[in-house]
């Protein structure tokens, strides 16, 4: 499995250079400018996604379509299938990131294997239209920057990064939570897990996790259960969210200094 793993984290690394390189397109837009011209195109007015009931069980994966003309202005717009449809692991594994990327026209297609969320409730305020992916359907819920969402998800474990995210999500009161110290203090609380890369990691396994992670020095995982509603919500005016994976790429959010959390468990 260790092997199998490493092998995977080299090839998201060299998919992040690719990402990353000049790609040679007309144009000379800022990140920014991009960003907006994707809203524009991709984002619904007035469409929201509410989902309930979903702790533990609701699946879901993503397909980030990058498009850029250098490494400063690459962006990533995200479909989710949160509230949209049910992927199965094969469903997913019969994704093609060339195919994909080559249908929808852009230079690269990044695959979010599945996952399952780890809270109760869920609110997207920023989604758009749908889109087919194989089987797969997915919603618009928003655009980063690819070297943002780069750092967050493959430049390496515990290896914090902001990304736009105009939503909520809610641990209802009494419901165990799963959180990841660090040395400089913030907190971040798991916002999902996969078993895509380590069949151990079960939702039955979730408090065991920190005998299986490789944690750095000075950081620390634990559990507790909440004594009050917990939720996480990206500070406005930016919506920018504090996230990172651990090394089996289980994703969580951060605090931000407490900003982004009604409380810190």
């Amino acid at each position: 499995m260790k092997t199998q793993m490493n092998t995977y984290q080299r090839n998201l690394n060299r998919a992040a250079a690719m990402l990353l390189l000049p790609l040679g397109l007309a144009g000379c837009a800022s990140l920014q400018e991009n960003m907006d011209a994707s809203r524009k195109e991709f984002y619904i007015p007035g469409k929201e996604i509410h989902v309930t009931d979903m702790r533990g069980e609701y699946r879901f994966c993503e397909v980030g379509l990058i498009t850029a003309t250098s490494k400063g202005n690459a962006i990533a717009n995200i479909w989710n299938t949160t509230g949209t449809s049910d992927p199965t692991p094969d469903q997913f594994a019969a994704l093609n990131p060339k195919q994909t990327a080559k249908e929808y026209h852009a230079r690269k297609a990044w695959l979010n294997p599945v996952r399952h969320w780890t809270f109760d409730e869920f609110w997207c305020y920023e989604a758009g239209v749908e889109r087919q992916f194989g089987e797969i359907k997915g919603t618009w819920m928003g655009v980063v920057g690819a070297e943002a969402i780069m750092k967050a998800t493959v430049k390496g474990s515990y290896y914090p990064g902001y990304i736009y995210r105009n939503s909520k999500f809610k641990f209802n009161k009494g419901s165990e939570v799963y959180l990841l110290d660090a040395p400089d203090g913030e907190v971040f609380v798991m916002q999902s897990y996969t078993d895509h890369f380590d069949k151990r990691i079960t939702k039955a396994n979730l408090p065991n996790l920190g005998t299986i992670l490789t944690l750095p020095a000075g950081w620390k995982f634990r559990t507790k259960v909440v004594e009050q509603d917990l939720t996480v919500t990206p500070p406005a005016p930016g919506h920018l969210a504090h996230v990172l994976q651990d090394n089996l790429h289980n994703t969580y959010e951060g605090s931000d200094g407490g900003k982004a959390f009604n409380f810190i468990p």
